[in-house]
């Protein structure tokens, strides 16, 4: 996925090869089972949702929608970190890398967008 010239973010699988042509920053608290540390570019666990989240909402316990609304305001909470990938985004590009397959529900989808809004604020 690329957006307007100066913003490039691409999302893909920590688990695929990599087939994205930006550097790819794993957004994981945990480490994914099976991964070489070479598989990445860069790892911020920061830059994923908490365990408690992620444990309620995989366990059926928060919707789809809260898990988005609950996410976007942790990671709004870290603005060092989103100033730091929001430059990864205008300058190299980044690709943001999670354990999800490409067509499910994950929050690499939410960061994209939440970098994208930074960037046009």
């Amino acid at each position: 996925m690329t957006d307007a010239p100066h913003v490039r973010i691409a999302l893909g699988s920590v688990y695929h090869p990599p087939d994205e042509p930006y550097p790819r920053l794993l957004v994981m608290r945990r480490w994914p089972r099976g991964i070489a540390k070479g598989a990445v570019d860069q790892w911020e666990p920061d830059l994923g949702p908490s365990n408690e989240l992620l444990a309620a909402y995989r366990a059926g316990d928060v919707p789809w929608d809260d898990f988005a609304e609950r996410y976007r305001a942790e990671v709004l909470d870290r603005p060092a970190l989103l100033d730091w990938a929001a430059r990864m985004a205008t300058g190299t590009g980044v690709t943001l890398l999670c354990g999800s397959h490409p067509d499910e529900e994950c929050h690499r989808s939410i960061l994209a967008d939440v970098l994208r809004a930074r960037l046009s604020a």
